[in-house]
């Protein structure tokens, strides 16, 4: 506990502020025990020895303030300072307003509340120098400041030294006591955070990974559909080899008899059109070309998948090339739209963005299967397919990300409410309602973007994502 902590036991400071000498020896007398008590003890044995009895025991006594004097209103200044750089703190002072030649008492008690605004102050003073209103306007005094009007009474003295020494240590307690409960609170709020910071970032995994899963079917298709053509192109490539290996031998054998005389030139050459190759080995390139391009269409979903998935690094914040994003979140959603729409694709060279590049992409994703979804809906009634185009380009310093369907629009009445978590006009089992919630808290409250969006009934809706641009230029 520090030597001033408001717990202690210590007297309080009283800071008497006079530039009369005489004043600070009425202070004393009225205000230290000690000197009340001597005074009293001479008295009583003064009284005994001229009524001729013995002399009595004095009775203790124990100082109740440790008084500090100033003459002049810089030696107060002064007096507060050190005291404030000792930790020992005046409880309350009383001040004279007229101390020539210095600075008077108002100009005193303005200096020290500048450094102690904590302190109790007394003006004393015989004379009507200021207005309790040119007072208050200079000094701003709230509940600090009493005046005292000279020649005073002792008792007022010890009221207002008892009075204002125990207020001020009763504030001193609170403040303290309030430091606590602020600590208590901050430490508390910090943990919450923290808690709340973890549960966020479990949920934007835990969304991730519902995503993945509800697309899981699809996906699964398609990586099937590309893996069995390429496989069925390999195998095709495995029974061809040996074929061509035999022909190729049985040809080199014919040939080894021609030129030994052992097999005449007429049956070699009908032995040569029984070998025939030719269109076998025009099939080669296309079936190797359909391996690879299966190959490769596993690849970029795999690369998809894991762009969506991607474990978040520290703070989960990195510069962002938002169309490769775009081509994530398409890959993943192909199978939500291939049977429904036309996809048009114009990525445009745009600047990189800093964010998180899995919850881009899973925004960009939840926008494009909403879009996917609305192009369904009309064609269960129209027949006909739709387009779903996708956008990006730079305006001024945003990278903007559109997403456009010609779906059957947004019904005029639910437009308000399209980002309330859990809203949802589709049937049960088809959506969840928080597509367009967490896309609209991943652009706008984790990123610091816009998500808008503009519909007209029977004709479609395009939603626009804004983010803020960095200097660094992505790929398109």
């Amino acid at each position: 506990m520090s030597p001033m902590s408001p717990m202690s036991n210590e007297r309080p400071r009283i800071l008497i502020v006079d530039d009369n000498a005489a004043i600070h020896h009425d202070f004393r007398q009225i205000l230290d025990r000690r000197a009340r008590a001597a005074r009293a003890a001479s008295l009583d044995e003064l009284e005994r020895e001229l009524a001729g009895g013995g002399a009595a025991p004095a009775a203790p006594a124990v100082a109740s303030y440790e008084l500090v004097f100033a003459h002049q209103g810089e030696d107060a200044v002064r007096a507060v300072a050190d005291a404030h750089r000792d930790h020992q703190p005046f409880a309350c002072a009383f001040v004279d307003i007229r101390m020539p030649p210095g600075i008077d008492g108002i100009e005193a008690i303005a200096r020290i509340w500048k450094l102690d605004p904590e302190l109790e102050v007394v003006l004393c003073s015989a004379y009507s120098d200021y207005s309790w209103e040119d007072i208050t306007r200079r000094l701003d005094p709230g509940d600090r400041l009493l005046v005292l009007r000279k020649p005073f009474d002792p008792m007022e003295v010890r009221q207002l030294a008892a009075c204002l020494s125990e207020k001020w240590r009763r504030g001193r307690a609170l403040a303290a006591r309030l430091r606590d409960l602020e600590a208590k609170v901050e430490a508390e709020v910090e943990a919450r955070l923290r808690d709340r910071a973890r549960h966020d970032d479990e949920q934007r995994r835990s969304r991730r990974l519902e995503v993945l899963g509800q697309l899981s079917a699809g996906i699964a298709h398609e990586i099937n559909t590309p893996a069995q053509f390429a496989g069925t192109s390999l195998e095709y490539l495995a029974e061809l080899v040996p074929t061509l290996a035999t022909a190729l031998g049985e040809l080199r054998a014919c040939l080894d008899g021609v030129a030994t005389g052992r097999l005449t030139a007429a049956a070699a050459c009908a032995l040569a059109d029984q070998l025939t190759f030719a269109d076998a080995l025009a099939e080669v390139p296309t079936a190797i070309a359909d391996a690879r391009t299966g190959l490769a269409r596993i690849s970029r979903v795999v690369a998809s998948v894991r762009t969506h998935s991607h474990v978040r690094g520290h703070g989960g914040i990195a510069s962002v090339d938002v169309n490769e994003q775009v081509r994530a979140a398409l890959e993943l959603a192909r199978n939500e739209y291939k049977q429904d729409a036309e996809v048009v694709v114009d990525l445009t060279v745009v600047p990189r963005v800093r964010g998180d590049a899995g919850e881009l992409c899973l925004a960009i994703l939840n926008l494009i299967i909403n879009a996917a979804h609305a192009i369904h809906d009309k064609r269960m009634t129209t027949g006909a397919r739709g387009v779903l185009s996708v956008t990006t380009r730079c305006a001024r310093d945003r990278v903007q990300v559109l997403i456009a369907d010609t779906g059957g629009g947004i019904p005029t009445e639910v437009r308000d409410r399209v980002f309330e978590p859990f809203f949802t006009t589709k049937p049960i089992g088809r959506g969840t309602g928080q597509g367009l919630a967490i896309a609209r808290e991943t652009i706008v409250e984790r990123h610091h973007g816009a998500l808008r969006f503009e519909t007209e009934t029977g004709k479609g809706t395009v939603f626009v994502i804004e983010l803020p641009a960095l200097a660094e230029v992505g790929a398109a």
